[in-house]
């Protein structure tokens, strides 16, 4: 994402031009490894996502074909294959008042909460974020 490539933590920020690349051959892959069986046949999936936009851009490139599907008592469904639902329980942790930040920055603007954060990041809630633990 554009905030991976600047080396900021949190956010709601889009794709860069390498992960629109990574998003498309995923979706390729996701076509050909993981909605099909080993026969061919359609194997019905659906697609998880946070509820942030880098992830829902990701999605985006995985297909989601209506298909037949026999179940195993011998009916037969229509299913929309891989219909993304977005989840906000998915969303990274938040960051709070660092939000944005990189960590250079949060150890020259909060230096104790760069220590605390670096003596125990399992526990560590950030300002007005959450902590691992919080999950």
């Amino acid at each position: 994402s554009e905030y991976n490539r600047l080396g900021k933590i949190g956010g709601d920020s889009d794709l860069t031009a390498h992960g629109e690349a990574y998003a498309k051959a995923l979706g390729e892959w996701v076509d050909a490894k993981v909605s099909l069986a080993a026969d061919g046949s359609p194997v019905p999936c659906r697609l998880w996502t946070s509820s942030l936009l880098r992830t829902r851009r990701t999605a985006r490139h995985i297909s989601t074909p209506v298909v037949s599907y026999t179940t195993s008592d011998g009916a037969h469904l229509d299913w929309v294959q891989m219909r993304p639902k977005a989840f906000r329980n998915l969303d990274e942790l938040y960051a709070g008042l660092c939000d944005g930040m990189t960590y250079e920055e949060i150890a020259d603007n909060y230096p104790d909460e760069a220590e605390a954060r670096g003596a125990d990041k399992f526990q560590y809630r950030y300002p007005r974020g959450e902590s691992y633990t919080d999950l």
